[in-house]
């Protein structure tokens, strides 16, 4: 998976790119994947974040993307009802898409590609009983959109995206009787509303 992920990054930037464009966008996550575990269950909310994205066009209809996307859901233990504080997830995404109608205004498009996922940490928000470490995660990543081209250069897109996901835990301190997760299932579905300029 690692040196797949590094071949895609690698091909994305050649000496002689077709064409960029560069994007911001504003991202709603919703994490689809059970939370449930021997003794309790783990609650990722659905949160915003932000997203910035490079995208390189090989030809009007094959492009690939580079996007870093950052999310920082809260996160609590059921039963007990302890407030985990936030879960970050910072996500570096490389994929290949296929663009349908590239000479239209509205234009479709799908891809998949892989992913490299940082986790941040969970401990007890309002206390010092407990905290979870986790370790970097790689996934797989297929996703679909529509893009509008309002001028030349300028994009306006909306895409959607699923990774089958999961948070490994790497060190727990535990000052508490709660039992805690090993893995935790977060496979996030994520929509992304924004813009690109194209260089």
């Amino acid at each position: 998976m690692r040196v797949a992920f590094l071949f895609l990054f690698l091909a994305a930037f050649p000496l002689h790119a077709a064409e960029l464009e560069l994007g911001i966008r504003h991202v709603a996550h919703w994490p689809m994947g059970n939370g449930a575990f021997e003794g309790g269950d783990v609650e990722i909310v659905t949160s915003r974040g932000f997203a910035a994205t490079a995208e390189v066009f090989w030809t009007p209809r094959i492009s690939t993307q580079l996007a870093g996307t950052f999310v920082n859901p809260a996160a609590f233990l059921h039963p007990a009802e302890v407030d985990l504080g936030t879960f970050g997830m910072d996500t570096y995404s490389l994929s290949a898409r296929y663009h349908f109608t590239p000479s239209a205004k509205l234009c479709p498009f799908a891809g998949a590609g892989a992913a490299m996922v940082i986790f941040g940490d969970l401990e007890d928000r309002f206390g010092d009983d407990l905290e979870m470490t986790f370790d970097r995660e790689s996934a797989f990543l297929v996703e679909g959109g529509l893009r509008y081209r309002v001028f030349d250069h300028v994009i306006v897109d909306a895409a959607l995206s699923y990774m089958p996901l999961e948070a490994k835990r790497n060190h727990v301190r535990n000052d508490t009787a709660l039992a805690l997760p090993t893995i935790i299932a977060v496979d996030p579905l994520t929509l992304s509303v924004g813009a690109a300029w194209r260089f």
